[in-house]
């Protein structure tokens, strides 16, 4: 009766326990890396109702609300393309607030440590407010320039808490064609909270 080599047993042995064996899962390279899909709600996830007490006259109340979401890309080591879209609006009685910005930017990661860094972000959006009361309604249209340098921790693989500096400035701000709008400029502080995968 023919035998089958000892060797050929233990080859036979081996492929079948690295056939049967469980994946184990591939540690997660740092944030900033090629190729990772960033997704982030950038500047502000926010509601809030206000009840205005008026001596005299009927309580009013205001609601505001914003939601900012944001999705990068890294297509070369630490360096990140995107794009962003926000709502914004608030409504207190008749009078009412809403707008929408989409824009494009770019960012580049500088690594502070192995569950750190500083993520530098600039770009530019559109945007399209709406205010309307009970007598009229107007319509402003703009462009404005953005950048960031918020600081990220990685508290858990691919998961990102982030807080630094925001700027933000008005390029143009118009209510019609030749109408000029007031433009603005602002300073902030804004946490980023998100994660990405690959």
């Amino acid at each position: 009766m023919p035998r089958t080599p000892v060797p050929a047993l233990a080859a036979a042995a081996a492929l079948a326990a690295a056939v049967l064996a469980p994946a184990t899962p591939a540690a997660a390279r740092p944030f900033g890396e090629k190729g990772q899909y960033i997704v982030t709600t950038d500047a502000s996830f926010d509601y809030q109702r206000d009840t205005i007490r008026i001596d005299g006259a009927e309580n009013e109340t205001r609601t505001r609300y914003s939601f900012h979401l944001a999705g990068d890309y890294t297509s070369f080591r630490r360096v990140t393309f995107g794009i962003d879209v926000g709502l914004d609006g608030e409504l207190q009685g008749f009078d009412t607030m809403q707008g929408f910005r989409f824009g494009g930017r770019a960012g580049y990661v500088v690594p502070l440590g192995s569950v750190a860094s500083l993520w530098l972000r600039a770009g530019a959006s559109f945007g399209n407010t709406t205010y309307q009361t009970r007598t009229s309604q107007l319509t402003v249209r703009g462009t404005r320039i953005s950048a960031s340098a918020p600081v990220m921790f990685n508290p858990y693989p691919q998961v990102l808490v982030g807080l630094g500096p925001t700027f933000d400035h008005d390029l143009t701000a118009s209510v019609a064609t030749n109408v000029a709008a007031p433009r603005v400029t602002g300073f902030g502080v804004h946490l980023t909270l998100g994660f990405w995968f690959e």
